[in-house]
């Protein structure tokens, strides 16, 4: 973490990045390999195994193609400073979030990853501000957790309590 002007810069960890493109093309065979046994198998209707199969083959095989684009990304991964927060955690992002309109951080557990939860005064705002595959995404964020921009260390150079640590400290100090 590199710290300049009072911003604290969290690098991306492309040793995470490349082993999340790994994870992705596991994800690939695995939906290619199902597909290939769906009629064989007895377990399940063939049908299930599939549409299984296609959706794992459809989301990770996304994640082969954007996950690389970060793994080259030269900014990073998180900017924090008195103004607000810079996102350049994932391929999503890219987003500038002001401490005037956080009025919040909340944390959420999904397995075994926690995610970080930034509560806006301005949700909507945010949302109309981003391309229309982008505020699908973030509508589905506000619908299941109340707020559509939320934050993983799955990225970073540093863990997720690191990350609560130093955003929680940083936003004490801008709001008092």
């Amino acid at each position: 973490m590199k710290q300049t002007n009072q911003a604290i810069e969290i690098p991306l960890s492309k040793t995470k990045i490349v082993y999340l493109w790994f994870l992705s093309a596991l994800f690939v065979i695995l939906g290619s390999w199902l597909w290939t046994i769906a009629d064989n198998q007895t377990r399940y209707l063939p049908i299930y195994v599939q549409i299984v199969s296609i959706l794992c083959i459809s989301f990770f095989g996304l994640g082969l193609i954007l996950v690389p684009r970060k793994l080259f990304d030269k900014r990073p991964g998180l900017i924090i400073s008195d103004e607000g927060i810079q996102d350049n955690t994932s391929v999503s992002t890219g987003r500038f979030i002001s401490w005037a309109n956080i009025t919040g951080l909340d944390t959420v557990k999904i397995k075994s990853t926690r995610i970080l939860l930034i509560r806006l005064n301005n949700a909507e705002e945010n949302i109309n501000r981003e391309s229309k595959w982008k505020q699908r995404v973030m509508r589905f964020s506000l619908d299941t957790y109340g707020t559509p921009i939320s934050i993983g260390s799955g990225t970073l150079k540093c863990n997720f309590d690191e990350l609560l640590k130093m955003l929680t400290e940083r936003m004490n100090s801008v709001k008092s």
